[in-house]
């Protein structure tokens, strides 16, 4: 029997973070993953990032983890979500080849000496006081276990009255987690995901569709690549759009859905809904987008997102064809929903530790979320806080006041979920702050915790120096009004004149200007080399200085409103918030602030709406 100091098993995208991060401590470290699957595969949409999604990636990149490095070398086309919007909710997102990531994602692990990867099917877990057994093919010993199943805990696939086990298509099952560890339970409701048609990319009229390209100006994720380097070929996404037909043909075959008909139990994601959930969710609406994207440059699949369906096979390929440029596509491989088992989060610490069995942690999906970054972010919580416990050395739990990460591990381990998480910028309370261009600065004091001195530490120790001493410059260096820069920013007379002395810092607030390009202007006037990541996070903190303060006065006075009375019927009223929310606080009817903030699924920016009007 061989023994390790940690085993991870499963090998998606929360178990090579785990590894990784804890191989960083020297310590032996096992991926013990479903032979056939290649390690951080993409199995749902290939995209890394999006909205709350891009933040997350770049917090992990900044902490020392993989997916920003793999995502970057397989990244095919590069877009900003939100772009017409403040930086604070700006967020990248990188269509992935999928091949290639998880290529890269093997190449990567197999240059790690202290990592081993054992494909077997685990068979059975057993906690043996200070350490654990995992038999699969053979037995093996760690001190610490992670687990990161996804969703193969007795997964089951469901495409119309088809039915089959797995985690997903064409995969070995797995058994549920009552038979591979008895002492652990799981939630008695089971989650639910889904994926929709694939589509023979030869067989799509593209020329009905509208294309997105790849766009040069978004910054690489990894901190250590060159900002707008791109490693593999760029190519177009594209935009579609359902119509009545195809809503007619989804709603007339109700019957025939395992969602509505019972044969699926599980719960679904509500901000990820299947197209059978917009169907009757929304009766009155029947356009809805979907983004046609490539699965790889040498893949003949294209991924429909936003039509993820368990409907009949025939069913499908009808719908798929009403749609505009996809009257003649061919179905490669047919969409399905899975179930699966998850655990109940509030057993967990803070760093992802089991309450009851020390030494166990559990991230991704087996958690209730749902999104590769999510299950990376955990990942990489629960595999750095097995290594410093083995180290001797202080956890790892970030503050949900200065990450993403933070948030969603504070938001799972404090409420029993009612259906899949997903993150967004509105689930913060500081959005202004925990954005992507500062990441390096929020995750520093984190990382340093750890005491190692790699490559990206040295990187960063440099780059705080040079930030606090850009800041200075800014607050010290003075433009008089006469200067040709004052014209320049003024808009020569079609926006306000700046019409005084003033330091580089107050002009980079003044509302009209692009503070990324206007710092560029000013630092290159004056002679000056600067990084574009340096002069882009200096300049966006300059321009939200304010605000920052502003919020976090704001969150100060959050935390003393709990014995505030409100008005549930008003608050149900407004039209500052969501759906969801509204439907949650008629159910609850809340008398005070703090019971408002207690509602499972009341999103922070709620709770900021409320208590700015209270105020």
């Amino acid at each position: 029997m061989k023994n390790f100091d940690i085993i991870v098993v499963g090998g998606g995208h929360a178990g090579i973070e785990a590894a990784y991060i804890a191989s960083q401590f020297d310590l032996s470290v096992a991926i013990i993953t479903i032979p056939g699957i290649g390690l951080g595969s993409a199995p749902c949409n290939p995209s890394v990032g999006g909205v709350g999604k891009g933040q997350v990636v770049r917090e992990i990149d900044a902490l020392g983890g993989l997916m920003g490095i793999l995502a970057d070398k397989a990244g095919i086309q590069f877009r900003t979500l939100n772009e017409s919007k403040g930086f604070a909710v700006q967020s990248s997102r990188v269509q992935i080849d999928k091949e290639v990531y998880s290529l890269e994602a093997e190449a990567f692990i197999a240059t790690i000496p202290n990592i081993t990867v054992i494909r077997e099917k685990v068979t059975h877990l057993e906690s043996r006081g200070d350490s654990f057994l995992v038999t699969g093919k053979n037995s093996y010993s760690a001190r610490k276990l992670i687990m990161t199943v996804g969703t193969f805990l007795n997964g089951k696939l469901h495409t119309g009255s088809e039915q089959s086990y797995g985690g997903r298509v064409d995969c070995e099952p797995s058994a549920g987690l009552k038979d591979l560890f008895a002492e652990i339970k799981t939630r008695p409701q089971r989650f639910k995901t889904g994926t929709p048609p694939r589509l023979d990319k030869a067989t799509i009229d593209y020329s009905k569709l509208e294309e997105q390209p790849s766009d040069s100006t978004v910054r690489n994720f990894h901190c250590l690549h060159e900002p707008f380097e791109r490693y593999v070929q760029q190519t177009s996404c594209y935009l579609a759009h359902t119509n009545s037909h195809t809503m007619e043909v989804i709603r007339a075959n109700k019957e025939k859905s395992p969602m509505f008909n019972g044969q699926i139990q599980g719960v679904g994601a509500r901000y990820c809904p299947s197209i059978e959930d917009k169907a009757f969710r929304y009766p009155d609406k029947n356009i809805h987008h979907v983004f046609i994207e490539p699965e790889g440059l040498n893949l003949d699949t294209m991924y429909p997102s936003g039509i993820s369906s368990s409907l009949p096979r025939e069913v499908q390929k009808e719908y798929v064809q009403s749609i505009e440029g996809l009257e003649k596509a061919e179905i490669k491989v047919y969409g399905y929903a899975v179930e699966y088992d998850v655990i109940d989060t509030t057993d967990l610490k803070l760093t992802l530790e089991h309450t009851e069995i020390p030494g166990l942690y559990f991230a991704g999906q087996v958690n209730g979320t749902s999104g590769y970054e999510e299950a990376a972010g955990q990942g990489l919580i629960a595999g750095a806080n097995a290594a410093l416990a083995l180290k001797g050395l202080n956890p790892l739990i970030l503050s949900r006041h200065e990450s993403y990460i933070g948030v969603m591990i504070e938001d799972l381990t404090s409420n029993t979920r009612d259906e899949p998480y997903r993150l967004f910028t509105a689930r913060s309370e500081n959005r202004l702050f925990i954005r992507e261009d500062n990441s390096l600065l929020r995750m520093r004091p984190y990382r340093t915790t750890f005491g190692l001195n790699r490559p990206i530490d040295v990187y960063q120790r440099e780059f705080i120096e040079q930030y606090l001493d850009l800041m200075n410059y800014c607050d010290e260096t003075m433009i008089s009004e006469k200067s040709p820069l004052m014209e320049q920013f003024s808009g020569a007379g079609e926006l306000q004149q700046l019409v005084r002395r003033m330091s580089v810092t107050e002009v980079l607030k003044q509302a009209w200007l692009n503070p990324i390009s206007t710092l560029e202007t000013i630092l290159s006037h004056y002679g000056l080399e600067v990084s574009y990541d340096l002069i882009r996070t200096v300049a966006i903190s300059k321009k939200y200085d304010g605000y920052i303060k502003r919020s976090e006065d704001q969150f100060e006075k959050l935390k003393k409103m709990d014995n505030m009375k409100i008005n549930w019927e008003e608050i149900a009223a407004s039209s500052n918030i969501s759906f969801e929310c509204k439907q949650r606080i008629a159910r609850i009817k809340p008398d005070t602030f703090g019971q408002l903030k207690l509602i499972e699924g009341i999103r922070p920016a709620t709770l900021a709406v409320v208590a700015a009007k209270a105020l």
